[in-house]
């Protein structure tokens, strides 16, 4: 266990310290030539756009998921089940693409600002154009980013809140008051954690906010370090965000405290029937978030595909597709790997700081937006540099440009997926098996093997998944971090767009969504299996 502890101790170093460096730099103050400019002119617009675009996703975010969760949850509706497989899709459209098909849904609003132009003045014009852009890009990206509340509620619905419902409905309680005095606080736990991933995708978004022209704290990040050449003004600007981030994060966690809601199953297990309205007002609350996140923006594609180009050729991008695979799978086994060793451990010690460590090293990374993640990375890169005792080999291995330093930011950042699905599977092991093991003289590794590995198959299997397609939609540390001429499906839609071929970029979108919302559709059967 010493031995186990120690390890432990060095691989939470090593994933922590590009989080670790960013925090120094901001700790010790170190910051370049021009953090002046960007604290006066760049820095304040910058939070002002992130906080709107925060607080806007993350309430259409809440409209669209708790209300879809409920009616999923409570009512036996025709189509219930294919909406239970819809509802997670448009998890599988990155922001950025997103953001890309409603070009066209945006442009055909200029006759109206030109009349408000006309007819009001310039200063109305641009406060018209302004919402509208802020309009689109908060309704886009909540679409596409709902999912990660969906989740979380339908399941805490589904279980312990249905089965207390129905107890307060037997014993004379309102619609209303079981609605406030029990569902709510039953999936605010729930809420709040999808709602902090929502949070994070939205300020670690890069593509999206620059198609729209919004300068966010991620694109002024980009803006300080190629724009403006300076790197040591990034960090410190990463830093002082992944501060308050954790900050955030900690808070988080305290308000939440030691509770714990279990996912007991009632007795009473069905569904309340809706009649001809119950059954159109699902249709809508459901089909409303799939449309607008899934289906648009496939339409949108396969109209651009059919329209500019003539046949869909899988083979002009078998190169990207390949290098994505090989990327998502490989950092996916590292992730995987790694998990299974924090917990794995952290179940057998069974020590209060043990667990907290292998928690604390899954979450840092991910509270960690990808551009700051990258800023990070690039300085652990430099750092490690000076050890290389003047090995040539080692030297170009370690140069910053390398894919290691690729695999390494993305097995930090996407390691808490993998590790709470993970977790969710220990969670389901009953701890006599373990124990009844332990007593016919089974080593702890041996427990692993034959007890903990057969049980945890489908959470190994979905967590796979999960962090393939968050790595496939990853853009920011792809194309800060990736090596010289090494374009994956992600970098490759980005590029034709920031070259001017909208269209073009149909296909490796279409292909990069297939992928993904093939992933989630097994994800989703392995769950209603289990």
């Amino acid at each position: 266990m010493l031995a186990g502890r120690l390890l432990v101790l060095i691989l939470g170093l090593i994933l922590l310290a590009p989080v670790i460096f960013i925090l120094w730099g901001a700790a010790t103050g170190s910051h370049g030539e021009s953090w002046p400019h960007v604290k006066e002119y760049l820095l304040t617009p910058a939070l002002k756009t992130t906080a709107i675009l925060l607080i806007g996703v993350a309430l259409v975010s809440l409209l669209f998921s708790i209300p879809a969760a409920w009616c999923l949850s409570n009512y036996q509706f025709w189509g219930r089940r294919i909406f239970s497989v819809l509802l997670i899709l448009p998890l599988a459209v990155p922001p950025y693409i997103a953001a890309y098909i409603t070009t066209e849904a945006r442009e055909s609003a200029i006759p109206w600002l030109v009349e408000i132009r006309t007819d009001h003045g310039i200063d109305a014009y641009l406060r018209a154009e302004l919402y509208h852009r802020y309009a689109w890009l908060i309704a886009i990206m909540a679409s596409v980013l709902y999912p990660y509340i969906f989740l979380a509620t339908r399941s805490v619905f589904a279980h312990r809140s249905r089965q207390l419902g129905q107890a307060a409905r037997l014993l004379g309680a309102g619609r209303w008051r079981r609605f406030r005095t029990i569902h709510v606080p039953l999936v605010r736990p729930a809420a709040i954690a999808g709602l902090f991933l929502v949070c994070m995708e939205v300020l670690s978004d890069y593509g999206a906010a620059k198609h729209f022209g919004f300068n966010t704290v991620t694109v002024v990040i980009f803006r300080t370090w190629f724009g403006l050449d300076e790197l040591e003004t990034a960090r410190f600007l990463s830093g002082t965000i992944l501060a308050g981030v954790l900050v955030i994060l900690i808070l988080e966690r305290l308000q939440r405290g030691r509770a714990r809601f279990g996912e007991a199953h009632s007795s009473i297990d069905s569904l309340r029937r809706t009649g001809p309205s119950g059954t159109l007002l699902c249709w809508i609350v459901c089909g409303l978030p799939v449309a607008l996140g899934f289906a648009y923006p496939l339409v949108t594609l396969m109209q651009w595909q059919s329209e500019h180009q003539q046949n869909f050729v899988l083979s002009d991008y078998r190169s990207e597709i390949i290098r994505t695979t090989l990327l998502t799978l490989s950092v996916a086994l590292i992730c995987i790997l790694t998990s299974l060793f924090f917990l794995a451990f952290a179940r057998f010690t069974k020590r209060r700081l043990d667990q907290t460590l292998a928690q604390a090293i899954s979450s840092a990374g991910y509270a960690a937006p990808s551009t700051v993640m990258a800023v990070g990375v690039l300085g652990v890169a430099s750092f490690s540099r000076t050890f290389s005792f003047e090995n040539e080999s080692l030297q170009s291995l370690l140069v910053s440009g390398s894919l290691i330093w690729l695999l390494f930011a993305l097995t930090s950042r996407y390691l808490a997926v993998s590790g709470q699905v993970i977790s969710a599977g220990f969670q389901t092991i009953p701890t006599p098996l373990e124990q009844s093991a332990r007593i016919l003289g089974r080593k702890p590794w041996m427990v692993f093997l034959t007890i903990h590995l057969p049980l945890l198959r489908a959470p190994l299997i979905g967590a796979t998944i999960l962090v393939s397609v968050d790595i496939s939609k990853e853009l920011p540390l792809t194309l800060l971090l990736r090596p010289f001429d090494f374009e994956t499906l992600g970098t490759s839609t980005y590029s034709l767009v920031n070259q001017g071929y909208l269209f073009a970029s149909a296909t490796p979108a279409l292909i990069l969504i297939g992928l993904c919302a093939i992933g989630l559709i097994i994800v989703e059967f392995l769950n209603r299996k289990k």
